[in-house]
This record gives structure tokens, sequence and C-alpha cells, in this order.
């Protein structure tokens, strides 16, 4: 494996830990429409992001 594909690996590992321990403290978003655009802009995220790794490559 490539030394970056490691330290992506620990960061994200990281990132849940400490999503985890600060649960609690997050507030929730309750409203469906909110979610909805939540959603949407991760699925929008994704595509620019895999056609811009695909342009590279």
């Amino acid at each position: 494996m490539k030394p970056i594909s490691i330290i992506v690996i620990i960061l994200t590992v990281g990132v849940f830990i400490f999503l985890k321990i600060f649960q609690d403290s997050i507030p929730k978003i309750n409203e469906p429409i909110t979610n909805i655009f939540v959603f949407v802009g991760f699925v929008i995220f994704a595509v620019i992001y895999g056609i811009s790794r695909n342009r590279k490559k």
C-alpha cells in the first residue's frame, strides 16, 4: 500500500472515533427536507470528486 493511502485510512478512523466520542453533543437534524439537502449535496460532491479523479488518471 502507498503511504498516502495508509495516512488516509488512519485519518478516517480518527474522524470516526472523534465523532463517536462527541456524538451526544452534536445537534440532530430532524427535518426531512434538510436531510434530503445534505444527501443531495453529498451525492453531488461524490460525483464531482469521482470525475476529477478519473480525469487525473
